[in-house]
């Protein structure tokens, strides 16, 4: 075969190929994990997002009220915490809100890259929970696309999707 005993069994041969680097790039992931770091917790992140949808118009009816306790109780991200745990991220919530100009752009950030598209959806599901969207949830809920990176075309097809299941 023409081999000689040290190259037939070396595991580390040169390669003699001439061919171009393959397209993969490790660039990509930059956007999955920014280095950007804060204080809020995913669930704390998660959890803010989806009171502030709530209290957008001002006042948070009761329909909203249980689709969040609903949401606590099956969302992966909320469903391991305690009573206890869940009062606490609210407390912090509603302080670091109250303390920080640029609370919902920190929280956005949080977030990991592929929740996004699925935390807008719960928002508007919660903004639609009582039937009803008013102009102060729908401006909240175009500042979240924007923050959350989320484009026209993904944002318009959940719109629809969550608009037909709080129609019927």
């Amino acid at each position: 075969m023409g081999e000689t005993p040290e190259t037939a069994q070396s595991l580390f041969a040169p390669l003699t190929t001439t061919g171009e680097r393959t397209g993969f790039s490790l660039k990509d992931l930059v956007a999955e994990f920014p280095n950007h770091h804060n204080d809020w917790t995913i669930q704390e992140a998660f959890l803010c997002l989806i009171l502030s949808t709530a209290f957008a118009d001002g006042r948070v009816v009761e329909e909203e009220q249980e689709e969040i306790r609903a949401l606590a109780h099956r969302s992966r991200t909320l469903k391991n915490m305690t009573l206890n745990e869940l009062a606490e991220a609210n407390r912090v919530v509603l302080r670091r809100r109250a303390e920080r100009s640029d609370w919902l752009l920190e929280v956005c950030e949080a977030l990991p890259r592929d929740m996004h598209l699925a935390v807008f959806a719960h928002c508007l599901d919660i903004a639609l929970a009582d039937g009803v969207l008013v102009q102060a949830e729908a401006e909240f809920l175009e500042t979240l696309i924007e923050n959350l990176s989320i484009t026209p075309e993904d944002a318009g097809l959940i719109t629809k999707v969550v608009s037909l299941k709080n129609r019927y």
